[in-house]
């Protein structure tokens, strides 16, 4: 079993509706990640949702250096980098609509990751 991120994004438009996306590319293209640093491998994008929802799962090795790598880019996100912004022409950038996080072990000393 593997160690598991995944972050979950809404773009918000003018009127305050939710963005229905065509593809994973366009929905991508709607928002900036900005100072986001991403993996060069183990990252897979998907709509959900009914195409509401952009998802991003991203899969880090089943040991000890996939788990403290997990916990580095989970850490960066909620401490170090800007939250994601929208481009233009949209308004907003909701996200944590349907986060969730695997991992295959917690060690002594070890928290959460919320």
């Amino acid at each position: 079993m593997a160690n598991i991120l995944k972050y979950t994004f809404q773009t918000i438009l003018h009127d305050s509706s939710v963005e229905t996306h065509n593809d994973v590319d366009a929905a991508k293209d709607t928002i900036d990640f900005g100072s986001w640093t991403l993996p060069d491998s183990g990252v897979a994008w998907s709509l959900e949702d009914s195409d509401l929802t952009l998802a991003m799962t991203i899969t880090f090795a089943d040991n000890d250096d996939g788990r403290t790598a997990q916990d580095a880019f989970h850490n960066n996100v909620k401490d170090n980098w800007d939250p994601p912004s929208p481009n233009s022409p949209y308004h907003a950038v909701h996200s944590a609509i349907n986060n969730s996080f695997l991992i295959t072990s917690i060690k002594d000393g070890e928290v959460d990751l919320i």
